[in-house]
């Protein structure tokens, strides 16, 4: 076995302090892809929560008018501040927003429905917002 199984933090601590050193051929260089090609992973993964839960709160916000509130309308401007960060951070992830809309859009109705109380059926079966409005929207 080797560090990066048996000891994942460790090996993280020694790998930075080769690279750090120069001492190249003493990294497990498999082990290196696997995270840095897992780093883009979780990023794209965060940035579709994000997404999720944003149009997860326009959904409430635009089914459930009598319970608007500040915290949605908070939690909207977060999500969209932490998202525009996220592409200024990653700008090609970009493109990953529109590919992924309809999955995402999937989650945040699955979210709705479960914070909501309201049926599946009281939401678009598609997303209704474009990419933009989401992004830029009013509320």
């Amino acid at each position: 076995m080797t560090q990066y199984e048996t000891d994942f933090y460790q090996w993280t601590q020694e790998t930075a302090c080769r690279l750090r050193s120069g001492e190249f051929t003493r990294i497990e260089i498999e082990a290196l892809v696997e995270e840095v090609e897992d780093l883009g992973k979780r990023e794209k993964s965060a940035l579709q929560s994000r997404l999720a839960v944003l149009i997860c709160h326009l959904l409430k916000w635009e089914h459930q008018p009598a319970k608007r509130s500040k915290s949605w309308q908070a939690t909207i401007e977060l999500q969209r501040n932490r998202i525009k960060r996220l592409l200024n951070q990653s700008p090609s992830l970009g493109p990953f927003l529109n590919e992924s809309l309809a999955d995402t859009y999937s989650d945040a109705v699955l979210l709705a429905v479960k914070q909501t109380g309201l049926g599946k059926e009281k939401f678009p079966e598609t997303c209704a917002y474009a990419l933009e409005d989401i992004l830029e929207g009013g509320h």
